[in-house]
């Protein structure tokens, strides 16, 4: 997806939830990667489940880091 297909620059935003569902929707059509591709993607979704647990780990309200 490009800027331009968008409407204006930095519309897209990157986020964990977004890159999980994508990275599911891909491993789901397991016969278009090797494995080693498939490694990798398996290990990223691991480490994007990790970092979307820790940004809604907030402090909360009031509270001091």
């Amino acid at each position: 997806m490009t800027t331009e297909e968008l409407g204006q620059p930095g519309a897209y935003s990157w986020s964990p939830q977004k890159e999980i569902k994508l990275i599911k929707k891909a491993l789901k059509q397991d016969y278009l990667y090797s494995d080693a591709e498939l490694h990798k993607m398996k290990s990223r979704l691991r480490d994007m489940y990790i970092v979307n647990k820790q940004m809604k780990r907030g402090p909360g309200f009031g509270r001091a880091s």
